[in-house]
């Protein structure tokens, strides 16, 4: 039963992220650069998250899964965990373009899906909540 509600939250929660979307235009991280401006940008293959809304303040971006979202930034010296709150999956189309993420650290907890491409800030539901991720081949929505 516990199985069963935590995958409708997950569900549930996940609508909010496709309904988002938007041109990222946000500051540069901590040994990584985000583009300024994303109009015609090509993918970076990165997952990009930033701790204020409207990519705002300390980001970091991945181009790979990391199960502990407490190190990241250049030297693995930023703390992301349960901080992010805006976002935008920069990865390359097709297999593992899009991201899942979880709520505890170690693929752990409820999920949901950001698909390549998108953008936007992070639900309320999800808010300062993130705090592992992996690239996948289909969000199954």
């Amino acid at each position: 039963m516990v199985e069963f509600r935590t995958t409708m939250l997950a569900c549930a929660l996940a609508l909010p992220l496709l309904a988002l979307s938007g041109a990222p235009a946000g500051a540069a991280p901590a040994g990584a650069t985000a583009p300024a401006d994303a109009s015609g940008v090509a993918a970076d293959g990165n997952y990009w998250v930033w701790a204020d809304t409207n990519r705002g303040g300390p980001a970091c971006g991945w181009s790979g899964n990391d199960a502990d979202w407490r190190t990241c930034g250049a030297g693995n010296d930023y703390d992301m965990n349960d901080r992010a709150s805006s976002w935008w999956n920069n990865g390359y189309s097709g297999a593992l373009g899009d991201v899942r993420v979880y709520a505890d650290i170690n693929y752990g907890g409820a999920s949901t899906c950001a698909p390549n491409g998108s953008a936007g800030n992070i639900p309320w539901e999800w808010n300062d909540r993130i705090s592992s991720h992996k690239w996948v081949t289909n969000c199954g929505f």
